[in-house]
């Protein structure tokens, strides 16, 4: 889980350079708020909490769900911004899948 929560913070810094590079407008501060959620989920990863690496899987699929139709429909996010958050949210995901069914198998 500690490689899904380092990139988990890559995410989030992401999400905060996002807000920063839109001046702050409607999708800018909305990108505030996963940022302060995946901040909150690192702390929970790095106490191996099951629930918390469940709940972040949940939303890294969603997150990259929703960045990519925010790449579709034209967003005032640079795109390298928005590539960057799908490129993180998926490492996120493929590592807590692999911590957490290596740990219902083990």
């Amino acid at each position: 889980m500690k490689t899904a929560g380092i990139f988990l913070l890559v995410s989030a810094l992401l999400h905060i350079v996002g807000s920063i590079l839109t001046g702050f407008s409607g999708v800018g501060l909305f990108l505030l708020f996963p940022a302060v959620l995946y901040t909150a989920f690192w702390f929970g990863l790095m106490r191996w909490l099951t629930w918390v690496a469940w709940i972040a899987l949940i939303c890294m699929l969603g997150g990259m769900g929703g960045t990519v139709l925010e790449l579709f429909k034209g967003s005032i996010v640079p795109d390298w911004v928005l590539w960057g958050i799908v490129a993180t949210d998926f490492v996120v995901a493929v590592s807590l899948a692999n911590a957490l069914f290596a740990r219902r198998n083990a």
